[in-house]
Formats: C-alpha cells, structure tokens, sequence
C-alpha cells in the first residue's frame, strides 16, 4: 500500500488526490520520520473538500473480509479539523462509506485513528485517507490499514441519533409532535425531523413558530442552536425509520425540497442511504447553504439513486455556532418525466439501432456522402492511451453497419469542422493524461491536425497547429479558412492562442500572422459566424465558470476586438450548455438553453434565453423554460422543418439522467414536449441530423467511465404526417448569388441549405439552416444567398418544405 509514502519518483505509488468543491494546491513536503509527506492547502473554501486517499485500485487497495473490523490510521498535522473517509468497493464499483470522526487541528504530528464497523457483505475492498474541507492546510503521512485484533466489533456508533419515541419530541418536555411525513411539522402523531450530528459543541433544539410565508396554517419549524463549537455538526433530518424516511426506486431523479433561515456561516443540505441488509451510510453533500436572515426556499436534484438503495433521508446540517430553523421538507421525484400522450405525428417516435457501435463515440460528423464519422481516439480510457491504441468508425445509417479506421494520434477532446471539400479537419487532442496528483482537467493537449477523407476512408496530416489545445473550437469563416481557439495546451493550462488553418494550402498559419487577443476562451466555447463576418461567443462552454464580464460577447477576429452583450442569465451555470443559431440562419437569433457546474456538480438548470444579433444593440432576453427538470449535456439541433429538438441530458456532474425530449418553434419561442429517447444519455454523447430528417443520438460516459454503445434514432412529428415533398431533380453545385432551376413534386413553401453538423460536448458552432428564397410550382426558381459569411463554401443539405411543414429527403449541394 506504500503508505510511509516514499515509493513513487513523482508523486507517492497508490495514493490519488480527490474531493470536489473548493480547488486545493498540493505538494510533496517533509515527512513526519526524514522522509516524504503530501500537504493540501485550501486557500479560500466555498465547499466540498480535498482528501488524499489509497488509490482504489486492485493493485493499491487492500482486500478486506466482509465481517471483520479494521483499524485505520493516518498521521498528520492540520491548522484546521480534518476527517478520516472510507470508502469500499463492491462489484457493482467504488462508493462512500463513511467518516471515522473529526480530528482536531494540530501543529504537532499526530494519528487520527478509528475502528470501521463490520465490513458488510460483499465488500472487496477499502480505501481510506484524510480529509480536508475548510479554508486551512492539511499535511499527512504514513497510513495503516489492519484487522482489529480478535473478534469483529459492531465500530463506532452511527452518526445519526436514534428517532424519538412516539408522543416524545426529543426536546424532554413530552409535548406536541409532528404528523407521520408532513413538510411542515403540523401538531399530532409522531415527529420525523430529528437532531444527528457528531463533534464537540453545545446543541440546542425547540420548535418554533416563526415559519415561511409559504406555510399552512398551524405549521412550526425545528430550531436547533450551536454555541461553543470545536468540531462537527448539528443536523435537522428525516429519522431513519420506515415511517419516516422515503423510500425510493434505485435510478430515479428526485428532486429534494428544504426551507430555512440561518445564521451560521457553514450550513448545508446533506444526504444519507439505505439499502437492505446492509443499513444506513452517509451519501453525499447537497449544497451549500448561504446564511440568512429571512426565510429561503432551497430545491436541489439529487443524484441517480444508485443500485440497492431503497430509502434516502436528507436534511439541513449546521457546521457552526449560529441557529437554524427548518421545515417544509419534500421530495418529488423528476426522472419518471410523463411522456407526453399523443400520435407519433405531434411526437415523433425512437428507434434503437440493432448494431452497436465498435468505438466510443465522443465526436461524430456527418459526411457529405450521408455516412457519420466516429471518433473516439482513447475513448476517455488511460488504458488505452497508455497502450496508444486509438480508434474510430464510419456507420452507415441505411443499413446500420460500421467500418473501422485506423488513426494516427489520439484525437479524444479534438477540435473539428467539414472543410469546403467535403473533407473533416481534426485538430488538437489528447498528448497527455492527468496525473493521480491532478485534476479532472489537467490532460495535455495536443497540437496534431489531420483531415479525413471520405473518398477513402482515411486520416491524412496537414501541418500541426501553431500551439497545443485540448477541448479547441473550430469554427468555419466565409472565406472557408478555419478559426480556433480555446482549450488547454501541452502544459495543462488553459491557452490564449488563436490560430487559422488555411485550406487554400491546407495549413495551420504561423501564430504572428494571426490577429491575437491573448484572451482564454475556455474549452469548446461556442463560437458563432454571423452574416457581418463577425463571431459571437453564445457563453456556452465546457468546464467552470463563464469568461468575466456578462459572459456572452461579439469578436470582430479581424481586429481583435471584443465587445460583451448583456441579458445572459446565470452566466456561472452554463458549463455544459447547449447553444444553437436559429433557423433561418437569416434571423440571426441564437438560443443557449440549460446548463451547470461540472467541478462544483451544481444542479442543472432549465433557464433558456435567445439572442437577436440583428439588433444593433443585442441582448440576450429570457424565453419559455425547457420543460421538465434543469439539464445539462441536452443534445441541442436544428430539424429540416425549422424547429429545433432538445434532447437527453442529466441533473448532475455525469449522473442523473433525464430522459426528456421537446420541440422548440423558433417563431413563437415556445417548447412542445415529445417522446423522449428511451436511452439516457449524458456526459460525451452527441447528435447530428441524417440526410432523410432522422436525427441519430450517441454515446453517454457516465461517471463510472463506462460508455453506451447504443444508437438511438428519433423521427420528427413530420416523419408520421403522410406523404413527404421530392426533389426529383437540382444541380450538384452552386454558386453564391447563383439562380437555379429545382424540379420538385408537391405544394412547396419554402427551401433550406443546412451544414451537415459535427458535434462534440454539446458544441457544433458550424451548424446552420440557411433559407433559400423560391417561387413557382412543379419547377421552382431558387436563389442562393450571396454573402458566403451567412453560407460559408461547402457540402449542404437541400431540403424543401411542403405547405404542411413537411421536408423532403435532403439533396446534397455543393456551395462555393
């Protein structure tokens, strides 16, 4: 287990850093006998904590019989109180056991120890370690793992304080008491808040009658009060008792619902779960609380209920002198979303695909000959990297199968974009992965390019790009040259270096020939061409908080010159957003819808807001909610009948699926709820629409880093609404300005282009669906716009709509 921490040159062999929350900077520093030790220091906490645990891996952490006891230590010294964690595996993967107690701060070393209860069955393994979680620095050294000496003890008793007795309210004056699951504490029948907690302090606890507004009549709060505090906490929190705690379906979405008013400076909403057999555990932090001195309403979506749980308690946990007051607690759960009733005509109708696919598909594109380029170079898999075995596909959705390719360098968290010729330029990647000292997002990147070529199936070089980038942005200018930016560079570190690939030559240009702003755009920002040939940073990214400012902006890259746009709601909130240019591309609208906080795994949120960038003086105004519970990872793309389909996405950081879908009418700026894809789809899946109007969803890389390789396709309303328009003639290639001639079978209202899409993490800043003006009957006069800013040159899709809003099998046209 190396646990004096001197094996390992770089960083200690099996030990990794983790936590969430509040970053922390860590370091290799003296050790408590000559040696070495590993110090963390926080310097300014918001929430969450940083530990340094055993690696939970086969070859680290150490095997453990179900039954037996162990007793753990770690040494330390600490200007704050930290915790001893366990966590333990199972076969179903790793999960949070428990805190062995709060050790006090220390400047001296010292051994923070405890006793585990009695290894439940089918625990495999431990791992364990010291915990940091508040504004302060920790510094630890040799770790101890072993079997407590003779028979298996029952452990430290748990954390939560038994439920009072019926008629006893637990405050000692056997007074009134709460109905059985009323939020509100209403007199009469048995209390199911009561006070857990651990720590030193001096507890209080009462009833109140100072409630929120929201109140029925005749309702109380709990009251608890901390004086004196030295460590721990004080909760408010549903018993732990069939009556009292809810019971819940393993995978569901629940939503959990507390009010409160509170003076303490560190008060939060906390979690526990049951699951048969095996009793109750601690489960996970919530959220932050901010104090306050009126009453808040606080609504936070849990994450997926894991495998075995069947009931969860949750409350409001108070770590410092100060008074709580709580009450009105509810749970709803929000995965089972109705599906909406109806005809597949007003909702569409999935099919999942027989075949699956043979890579993890992180970045698909669609090809001018009606294929989908899969990417998944290393596939989010260090095995593979370390073994540089990187792969992709090509499916071919008419008869559902896959060719496998051979590729030169690892292209997950590539860059991407169809070139004026049909071929895709890949660029930037993945050189290196994090260390176990490092975080989620420390990956090197790359500076490799190629393209692929449909003729033959191949990835060719071009020149590397000027600098390295992993997560870059490529979005396509007029001109057809390449724009992009963004990202992280070989050291790890977000890059301020904005690079152009000129297709002319096919390659990337000398940094000093390219207007530079020296600004960090984040990683994939959505990065929109408009019809003036300036660029629009939608806010939408991957990864922490928006860029400073409003957090949306209009880039002229011609002159490097920035301007911020306002209106953009929790501009902090849109890490995994989904963003798109409104069809017709004419309108120059953009939409941004839903989002969260991957590194702080804050709740998605629903909040969608539109943009008219027409205006001389934009801004982005708010428009109807995207029904259901807040997303993040929604797969986001226009359809051929101009309506735009939201869909998959989850509440959390890589969990907590929502399996909801809705059609938006960019004309009313409204959402319809429609059938949703039957597979739940998060992190790392994208979407592009086929060359027939289908739409095909891959991928999810959920947090356990395994990966769906199923595909689902969807059929819009206007699949199941009769007869579809023909194009039974047009010409193969046009020219900007150019009139054509487009010989056509039904009642046609209107004709489009749309850019065959290439998405990745949400992000195709290159898709559009640009309005192509037409008159006449049975052969139709069409005029193709003339500013290649608003069409840049390349492979589209040609579509006509009939008068009842359905389209016709896209045409390919060539635009130059």
């Amino acid at each position: 287990m190396n646990g004096s921490l001197e094996e390992g040159e770089a960083w200690p062999t099996c030990f990794t850093t983790a936590g969430w929350g509040s970053e922390g900077a860590w370091a290799l520093t003296e050790g408590r006998d000559g040696g070495r030790a590993v110090s963390v220091t926080i310097a300014e906490h918001q929430g969450g904590d940083r530990k340094l645990l055993t690696s939970e891996t086969d070859a680290c952490a150490p095997v453990v019989t179900p039954g037996q006891t162990y007793d753990l230590s770690a040494w330390y010294t600490a200007t704050v109180p930290v915790s001893l964690t366990v966590f333990r595996q199972t076969a179903d993967g790793w999960t949070y056991w428990g805190d062995l107690g709060r050790h006090a701060a220390s400047a001296e070393w010292r051994t923070a120890a405890g006793t585990t209860p009695a290894v439940p069955a089918g625990t495999l393994r431990l791992a364990f370690g010291l915990s940091l979680g508040a504004t302060g620095t920790l510094t630890t050294d040799d770790y101890s793992l072993t079997p407590t000496a003779g028979a298996p003890g029952n452990g430290p008793a748990p954390e939560v304080d038994p439920a009072p007795a019926p008629g006893d309210d637990g405050d000692g004056d056997d007074g009134d008491t709460a109905a059985v699951g009323n939020p509100w504490l209403l007199p009469d029948g048995r209390e199911c808040l009561v006070r857990a907690g651990w720590g030193e302090a001096t507890v209080t606890q009462s009833y109140s009658d100072d409630v929120p507004e929201d109140a029925p009549a005749g309702a109380r709060s709990f009251a608890l009060g901390v004086t004196g505090r030295v460590t721990g906490d004080v909760k408010a929190i549903h018993a732990e008792t069939a009556e009292c705690a809810p019971t819940v379906r393993a995978g569901g979405l629940y939503e959990a619902t507390v009010r409160y008013r509170s003076t303490g400076t560190a008060t939060s909403m906390t979690a526990f779960r049951h699951v048969p057999g095996q009793g109750w555990s601690y489960w996970t932090e919530l959220a932050a609380l901010p104090a306050t001195t009126g009453w808040e309403r606080r609504t936070v979506a849990l994450p997926e209920i894991p495998a075995g749980v069947d009931r969860i308690s949750f409350g409001v946990s108070l770590a410092s002198d100060g008074e709580l007051l709580t009450t009105g607690h509810e749970l709803t759960e929000i995965g089972s979303e109705p599906v909406p009733e109806g005809e597949a005509a007003q909702l569409g109708s999935w099919e999942v695909q027989g075949a699956e696919m043979p890579v993890r598909a992180m970045h698909t594109t669609l090809l001018s000959d009606g294929r989908v380029l899969l990417i998944a170079g290393s596939g989010n898999d260090e095995a593979r990297f370390d073994a540089g075995s990187f792969t992709a596909a090509v499916w071919d959705p008419t008869d559902d199968t896959y060719t496998e390719l051979d590729v030169p360098y690892d292209m997950f968290c590539s860059g991407h974009v169809t070139l004026p010729d049909g071929k895709v330029l890949i660029s930037g990647g993945t050189e290196t992965y994090p260390g176990e000292d490092d975080g989620p997002t420390t990956f090197g990147g790359s500076d490799a390019s190629y393209y692929f070529d449909p003729t033959d199936d191949a990835f060719h070089p071009t020149s590397d790009m000027a600098g390295a980038h992993w997560y870059p942005t490529l979005t396509k200018l007029g001109n057809g040259d390449v724009w992009a930016a963004g990202g992280i560079d070989e050291k790890a570190e977000g890059t301020v270096l904005t690079q152009m690939f000129d297709t002319s030559t096919m390659t990337w240009l000398p940094s000093n020939q390219v207007p530079q702003t020296w600004s960090y755009w984040g990683t994939y920002p959505h990065m929109y061409l408009l019809e003036d040939g300036m660029l629009f940073y939608a806010g939408a990214h991957t990864f922490g908080n928006g860029l400073p400012g409003t957090g949306a902006s209009l880039y002229d890259w011609r002159t490097a010159q920035i301007w911020d746009v306002p209106g953009l709601r929790e501009k902090d909130l849109r890490d995994q957003a989904a963003s798109v240019l409104l069809p017709p591309a004419q309108d120059q609208r953009v939409l941004i819808v839903g989002g969260g906080h991957t590194e702080l795994n804050a709740p998605a949120i629903s909040l969608a807001d539109v943009i008219d960038l027409s205006d001389p003086q934009p801004a982005y105004t708010p428009v109807e909610d995207l029904p259901g519970p807040g997303k993040t990872y929604v797969n986001l793309v226009n359809l051929p009948d101009r309506s735009v389909l939201a869909a998959n996405g989850a509440t959390h950081n890589r969990t907590g699926d929502v399996r909801t879908a809705a059609l938006y009418d960019p004309e009313t700026d409204g959402w319809t709820p429609v059938v949703p894809d039957p597979v739940g789809r998060n992190y790392h899946s994208t979407a592009v629409v086929l060359a027939d109007g289908r739409v095909a969803v891959f991928g999810s890389n959920p947090g356990d880093n395994s990966y769906e390789m199923r595909v689902s396709v969807y059929s819009p309303p206007y699949l199941h609404a009769g007869e579809r328009p023909t194009i039974t003639d047009a010409p193969e290639a046009v020219t900007y300005g150019e009139t054509v001639q487009l010989e056509v079978d039904g009642e046609i209202a209107s004709a489009s282009l749309m850019s065959p899409m290439s998405s990745t993490h949400q992000t195709d800043t290159n898709a559009r669906l640009v309005d192509v003006p037409v008159a006449g009957e049975g052969t139709l006069t069409a005029q193709v716009p003339d500013d290649p800013d608003l069409l840049p040159p390349g492979p589209y899709m040609l579509t006509v709509l009939d008068t009842d809003g359905v389209p016709s099998i896209a045409s390919w046209v060539w635009v130059s």
